[in-house]
């Protein structure tokens, strides 16, 4: 399936423990997932 329409992504404030430390995520938007062709035909 291919996305040919480039669509961002809201993504919420989060708490993460990384690296063995808590990290405070910001809310803000990224690109959609589907958009990423690691294997373009």
């Amino acid at each position: 399936m291919r996305y040919t329409k480039i669509k961002d992504v809201f993504v919420r404030a989060y708490r993460r423990f990384r690296l063995g430390k808590w990290e405070s995520v910001r809310q803000h938007f990224r690109s959609h997932p589907g958009q990423l062709e690691l294997f373009p035909a």
